[in-house]
């Protein structure tokens, strides 16, 4: 593969990804300021809740396959009994752990009271969680056509935002929401696999113990760092949400949200450079070390631009979205923006996969989850929502600190 076709394919993948993770984000940010008129704050902070919640096992089913199962595609694209081998044996072992996740999902349903009283809203949100098990996105980051899937992505996210708009047109229609994303999140997934075997000739063969433990295995690291990452992220508005109200976790959440769309415009570029980084650090580690360390400066350049216009027009941001001043958004959302400039932690993750490195990820991140668990609580306590902003800006900076030191000789060998 030539230069210019290999960084084409890059950038191709790159805009594919921008649309793809771009809907994720922005198609319910442009929805908030309707839902949030339409079903009030209140009943949003619940939706928030389970969401936060749901979180935890949709973290469970990933379990790191978007690095792992990504790598292992993009090493054997070239050998299709491998890849079906590979394809066959990660699906059946994401469907096997949703259906685990069900276990800790009912103690959560009948032990804890606030999820109890709505506990039909958490179960429509578990949908979700079939529809990420079914969703081989891995498979198509690692052949690297991500065109294929951004369409079918497209029409679920522009379906899911029509059909909450037609129907849910009061304030008691807020279950319609769960129920709407989960059934398109499963419809969507069952596309993409429809798509994986007909186009590209995938063959589901039958997975095999020895596999599904290799895949585990494989991932257990990766799976580590990121359940950590998803604990205390999503931690923090579920141990909201039980000592305080909705209505608090709709203020943090609000802001949150329009944090994570303006972060996740970030993330098409770690996705897609990632299999091109894994080829070319077995390539040619010079070149390799050269193009991160230019690139890492240039992405840090960028967190900032983006986080000073955050913070300098939160006031306007909140405004446009919710309809109306609310100062504690606006705080919220001020602290959230100096957190998007220590965010490139993702990037710096992949970095150290690729050198297969992953016992490292997970002890950053595991540090990372115990600073925040020691954190949240007092901090809840004493500020609320925006003692609980401020634990995860410190929680962000102590983050991007470690993984910049483990990450260090890259800019050694680059001077």
């Amino acid at each position: 593969m030539s230069k210019l076709k290999e960084y084409k394919s890059v950038i191709n993948n790159i805009i594919s990804l921008f649309f793809l993770r771009g809907l994720d984000y922005l198609l319910p940010l442009v929805l908030l300021p309707y839902l949030i008129r339409t079903v009030g704050v209140e009943n949003f902070g619940l939706l928030a809740f389970a969401t936060s919640t749901v979180a935890f096992f949709r973290g469970i089913v990933s379990y790191g396959f978007e690095l792992s199962g990504t790598q292992q595609v993009s090493i054997y694209r070239e050998n299709p009994q491998k890849l079906d081998e590979i394809f066959s044996n990660i699906l059946f072992v994401r469907l096997i752990l949703a259906v685990v996740c069900l276990i800790p999902f009912f103690i959560l349903i009948f032990s804890v009271k606030s999820i109890g009283q709505h506990k039909e809203i958490f179960y429509f949100t578990f949908l979700i969680v079939i529809g990420d098990a079914l969703f081989p996105e891995w498979y198509f980051r690692g052949i690297e056509k991500m065109k294929v899937i951004t369409f079918t992505r497209i029409i679920y996210k522009s379906v899911f935002v029509l059909s909450v708009i037609i129907f849910v047109v009061n304030k008691d229609d807020y279950y319609l929401v769960p129920i709407i994303d989960g059934v398109g999140a499963i419809l969507s997934g069952i596309v993409a696999l429809i798509i994986a075997c007909k186009k590209f000739k995938i063959v589901l063969v039958k997975p095999t113990f020895k596999g599904g433990i290799f895949q585990l295995k494989n991932s257990w690291y990766i799976f580590i760092s990121k359940m950590s990452v998803h604990f205390y992220s999503s931690i923090n508005i579920f141990v909201l949400g039980i000592f305080t109200n909705n209505l608090i976790v709709g203020y943090y959440s609000l802001a949150y949200k329009i944090y994570s769309a303006i972060k996740g415009l970030f993330i098409p570029f770690n996705q897609a450079l990632f299999p091109f980084l894994s080829r070319k650090y077995v390539k040619n580690k010079v070149s390799y070390t050269k193009f991160v360390s230019r690139f890492s400066v240039l992405y840090i350049i960028t967190l900032s631009l983006f986080a000073l216009i955050t913070f300098n027009f939160s006031g306007e941001i909140v405004r446009l979205i919710s309809g109306e001043e609310v100062k504690d958004v606006e705080q919220i959302l001020n602290i959230f923006s100096i957190a998007l400039v220590f965010s490139i932690g993702g990037f710096f993750s992949q970095l150290l996969v690729i050198k297969s490195e992953s016992k490292k990820v997970a002890k950053i991140t595991f540090s990372s989850m115990i600073l925040n668990l020691i954190l949240i609580f007092p901090s809840i306590y004493f500020c609320g929502a925006k003692g609980l902003a401020l634990a995860y800006l410190l929680v962000q900076i102590v983050q991007s600190v470690l993984q910049l030191i483990y990450n260090r000789e890259i800019y050694i060998k680059a001077q």
